[in-house]
């Protein structure tokens, strides 16, 4: 079964290793112990080494179909139909390759073990998306790697330095930083597990409070469906991209 057979060669590329460097990652984080505020750090440390591992995963995917792989796909499937499948396999890559991370977390720190897992996962899977987009995009694989790493220090590391720097000099509103929150697509899915750890959402300042007393006991839902949007959005957009493009 082709999913199968192209499952198996995606995880033991970039995958493996990533997944590698995330397991490393869980166990002095758990160590942290108990409460929001380790809960909210290793969220945070997880879900962006779990980005990274999507973009990098889905590129590699998808660079290593267009240099070998990608003719007798598109001959058997299709353009729209490859893209889509490619789209499923890299995500379920990305999300199998931070599982055993998630899992040794689970197993020191089981109190927080729903919050790491549901940011980690979501992370590697909009990762993952966004990799697709570029390895569909870019022209040769290093240009596709320069891509992913750029966007991923953009948008997981600079991104919400910048914008509460932006809210302390230029007085940015609560509902305007929300929106700001949920426009980076890595950034969502990091919220899904600060959600969990944090249903009153106070670790995020007065944005958190207005989206509180705005929805209520239904803030938190807020976070998963806004990442589910720019997962299917992401992949949306490289599945055109692949239709259009001459591969």
């Amino acid at each position: 079964m082709l999913p199968v057979k192209l499952f198996k060669r995606d995880f033991g590329g970039m995958a493996s290793v990533m997944g590698a460097v995330l397991l490393i990652l869980a166990a002095p984080l758990a160590l942290l112990g108990e409460g929001v505020g380790p809960t909210v750090m290793a969220v945070g440390l997880l879900s962006a080494a779990a980005a990274l591992l999507g973009i990098l995963t889905a590129v590699e995917n998808v660079m290593d179909d267009r240099e070998g792989w990608i003719a007798p796909l598109i001959v058997g499937l299709g353009r729209v139909r490859y893209a889509a499948v490619r789209s499923a396999v890299s995500t379920a890559a990305a999300v199998a390759a931070v599982a055993p991370a998630a899992a040794l977390y689970s197993l020191l720190m089981p109190a927080s073990a729903a919050p790491v897992a549901a940011a980690s996962a979501a992370s590697a899977a909009v990762g993952a998306a966004l990799g697709l987009l570029i390895g569909f995009s870019a022209s040769t694989r290093g240009y596709a790697y320069a891509w992913g790493v750029s966007l991923w220090t953009a948008l997981a590391l600079i991104y919400e330095l910048a914008l509460t720097f932006a809210s302390i000099y230029f007085a940015v509103s609560e509902p305007l930083f929300a929106a700001a929150l949920l426009a980076n697509p890595l950034t969502a899915a990091r919220l899904v597990g600060i959600a969990w750890a944090d249903p009153s959402l106070l670790t995020l300042g007065p944005a958190g409070t207005y989206l509180y007393k705005s929805l209520g006991a239904y803030a938190p839902l807020l976070f998963p469906a806004t990442a589910a949007v720019w997962y299917l959005s992401l992949a949306a957009a490289s599945i055109i991209k692949a239709h259009r493009r001459d591969l």
